[in-house]
């Protein structure tokens, strides 16, 4: 079963992320800030890692950095955010982000854009969404 972790630090998004991916058959793992994210996925190296790039104790963007130079190097994410800001799509596609999403985000575009990410034969990556593709294809 793969393995995803949310770093998330509104608890209602991460509740509904887990529910969803929970109910997709993926295991899920939890940190609310960076710091806690960043342990957690080099203790149990998960699949994918869903993180927020604004958040206390620690932004997604450096967690990020520190990820690539760890054990954690090859793990793929995707970044969710709730800021307009252009220039932070330009730096979370430098970091090497496999997926990049505003909030609100659109439920089934993000599950089928993580589907398509681990390779899953999941319902919700069949249905993926354009964006859902331009958001697998931002390497």
């Amino acid at each position: 079963m793969k393995r995803i972790l949310i770093v998330e630090d509104d608890k209602r998004i991460t509740a509904a992320l887990q529910i969803r991916l929970a109910a997709s058959g993926y295991t899920v793992l939890i940190a609310h800030n960076g710091f806690d994210g960043l342990k957690l996925a080099v203790a149990e190296r998960p699949d994918l890692i869903l993180m927020d790039i604004m958040m206390p104790v620690g932004m997604g963007f450096s967690v990020a950095e520190r990820l690539k130079a760890s054990a954690c190097a090859e793990t793929p994410i995707i970044f969710i955010t709730a800021s307009k800001r252009t220039c932070l799509r330009r730096t979370a596609e430098k970091l090497g982000a496999v997926g990049f999403f505003e909030k609100p985000y659109d439920a089934a575009e993000l599950l089928g854009a993580v589907g398509l990410i681990l390779g899953a034969d999941l319902p919700a990556a069949l249905h993926a969404t354009p964006t859902a593709l331009a958001a697998r294809s931002a390497v």
